[in-house]
């Protein structure tokens, strides 16, 4: 029997037909060995991660580049969430916030704020603001989730993020220890990020996402399936964000 949008099974079937177009992996090495911005774009215009690269252009400002792909970010997470049952789309769309984390970590210690979130429509306005004002602020935003994190001094936004999410899924449902699972990843993942030297990010990245590929094969007609693709294509991303940025900021030198 077929389905529409807002059931499971039509939501995998989408999901299928996108892990099954995932980026080659050789294509993308092929990206990487490009030395310039317009050579790197038009490489990955080749690949799956075409459709986050539309907006990018050589010779855009580094936060003008980054929020472009905070978009395109956003504009997926919404995309999968309407596919999802209803009771489960609150808990996808959620996902929107993870590349705001490691900024709100460290407005959470008391740091300066990163260049970018001054323009950031959701960010700027709270950042503008004494520090001591800010948790107010984000109490009248969607990020008001973390307003506790914030006010604490050194909370943990991760864990407000996680912790929030859980609050978010519909309360009984068996698909809820394959959901807690990824959480744990997660919290394990940031910890291991925050205690690591910079070299050893990648290994941690290929490891989470070894174990979301197992998650999106082992939990089809779920939440987690959508969750599991997120999380891949958000590690993608992660990747292409470097890419760009490597060679938006640092101007190749002669041969």
């Amino acid at each position: 029997m077929s389905a529409g949008s807002g059931h499971f099974a039509y939501s995998q079937a989408r999901l299928q037909a996108r892990f099954g177009q995932a980026a080659d992996p050789a294509a993308l090495q092929s990206a990487n060995a490009a030395r310039d911005l317009a050579g790197f774009l038009g490489a990955i215009r080749a690949t799956s991660q075409r459709r986050y690269t539309t907006r990018l252009a050589p010779g855009m400002d580094p936060h003008e580049l980054e929020r472009h792909l905070r978009f395109e970010w956003s504009t997926l997470v919404d995309e999968v969430a309407r596919w999802q049952p209803t009771p489960w789309q609150e808990a996808i769309r959620w996902m929107r916030w993870l590349p705001y984390l490691p900024a709100l970590q460290k407005l959470s210690r008391g740091g300066r704020p990163p260049a970018w979130t001054r323009a950031d429509p959701v960010l700027g306005h709270i950042v503008a603001l004494d520090p001591a004002l800010r948790g107010t602020a984000l109490a009248a935003s969607p990020l008001q989730p973390f307003r506790p994190a914030l006010e604490a001094g050194a909370g943990d936004v991760t864990a407000a993020w996680l912790g929030h999410w859980r609050t978010l899924w519909a309360r009984g449902s068996r698909h809820e220890r394959a959901l807690e699972r990824i959480a744990r990843d997660v919290a394990s993942l940031d910890a291991k990020l925050r205690a690591a030297a910079g070299g050893e990010s990648r290994g941690l990245h290929q490891a989470l996402s070894c174990r979301l590929v197992r998650t999106f094969r082992r939990h089809p007609l779920s939440p987690a399936a959508a969750v599991a693709y997120l999380g891949l294509e958000g590690l993608g991303l992660l990747g292409l964000r470097g890419g760009v940025m490597r060679r938006a900021v640092v101007v190749p030198g002669p041969a």
